[in-house]
């Protein structure tokens, strides 16, 4: 294997290997690997929007980012609203990413680091929840923690037909382990989201002709009890006991953790149609909260909310229309573009793994952030960049030994 694309492999690989239990260790090693994309780009004399690996996809993430950019420049523009706009600065820097991960990327390691991230992620929940005697959540928060682990544990299985009996049980092994950190990280919004990745998984395995349509019926049954049996642990139950008692008391407190959901999903609506198309700005939430929250007790519980708790409902105020259709297309034109890689036995990995992400991340934008966190934001656009940049490189993708 040449040396650079040891260098690009090991550094990239770090990302979903260590990013729940290493903290910054995702964010870092993202840096540094855009940062020599721009420099290898401009070495090679590339453009990563005329360039076949990174067309496609360069444009869709480039106008999420300018959408975002544009909601600013349309409000009041402040230092504070180009702070904001950092946290989606991975968008902006994916084009050239793709490009150096189209050629320097390895397939096979990136499989490996996906199922190491998933077990360390199970090793770690193990020992926060059990020995700590507090919620799993690794170096970061609760919630992109058990969607993170979620995805890792799925995309462990996209091959297992594919592979011998060793890595069998190691792919097993792996999303065992990453399940358990779902469920001991208590996010109730990966256990909402576990159901369709089911779906979609076996919808992948479909394709890949490696199941039947009775095995697919078969299986989705045998799944389906699994989520029965695993919604029946201590964890799960607490937790729907609590969303439970949450809702019956809505009237009386709204400031529980769903209660809180609720009203700021009401106060959302309420302000959407004061700027239907642009929205108020990306940096401008929090005193949409403060001036469409008329209780002064529950404003001022709310008032550091920067979003609704839901994806769409805060694009909607921060981007406005415009807003939700730059998301709309990122969550699904990626998936639909690599369509059909999905029943070529050397792309369905890849294109499975594009299909998986954007499953996912559309579920967990239902009732948190699914783009707000740093770490989400670098999750997503590192997995989509490395598998359209290999899926769309003109060389074949890389399997060294």
């Amino acid at each position: 294997m040449p040396t650079k694309t040891v260098f690009i492999t090991l550094l990239s690989c770090i990302i979903p290997a260590f990013i729940l239990i290493i903290p910054a260790s995702g964010e870092i090693a993202f840096i540094i690997v855009a940062l020599y994309s721009f420099f290898y780009c401009y070495q090679q004399k590339i453009n990563p929007f005329t360039h076949s690996s990174s067309r496609a996809i360069s444009f869709i993430l480039i106008t999420y980012f300018g959408v975002a950019l544009l909601s600013i420049l349309a409000s009041d523009i402040s230092i504070y609203a180009f702070k904001r706009l950092g946290t989606n600065i991975h968008f902006l820097v994916a084009p050239w990413l793709i490009v150096l991960l189209s050629q320097h990327l390895n397939k096979n390691s990136l499989n490996y680091a996906i199922k190491i991230g998933a077990s360390l992620a199970g090793i770690i929940a193990y020992f926060q929840y059990f020995y700590l005697a507090q919620r799993a959540y690794g170096t970061v928060n609760a919630i992109p923690f058990g969607d993170i682990a979620l995805l890792l544990s799925f995309f462990s299985l996209i091959n297992i037909h594919n592979e011998t009996h060793k890595q069998k049980w190691v792919s097993f092994f792996s999303f065992c382990l990453g399940c358990s950190a779902v469920i001991l990280s208590l996010s109730r919004g990966a256990w909402i989201t576990a159901p369709f990745l089911l779906v979609g998984l076996l919808f992948i395995w479909y394709k890949q002709k490696s199941i039947s349509l009775n095995l697919v019926i078969v299986l989705f049954i045998m799944g389906v009890i699994g989520i029965g049996a695993a919604s029946l642990s201590p964890q799960v139950q607490s937790r729907l006991h609590t969303a439970q008692q949450d809702i019956k008391v809505y009237e009386k407190n709204s400031l529980t953790s769903v209660g809180t959901r609720i009203t700021l999903w009401k106060t959302a609506l309420n302000a959407i149609p004061s700027h239907p198309i642009l929205g108020f700005g990306l940096h401008n939430t929090k005193q949409v909260t403060a001036d469409y929250i008329e209780n002064q007790e529950i404003k001022k519980a709310l008032q550091g909310f920067g979003h609704f708790h839901n994806e769409y409902l805060t694009t909607l105020v921060a981007k406005g229309a415009i807003g939700l259709i730059s998301l709309l297309i990122l969550l699904i034109a990626p998936p639909v573009l690599f369509f059909s890689h999905l029943s070529q036995p050397n792309n369905s990995y890849l294109a499975s793994l594009i299909l998986l992400l954007c499953i996912g991340y559309s579920f967990f934008g239902l009732t948190n952030l699914a783009f707000g966190h740093g770490i989400m934001n670098t999750f997503f656009v590192f997995i989509l960049s490395a598998s359209s940049g290999l899926l769309n490189s003109h060389k074949p993708i890389a399997n060294y030994p």
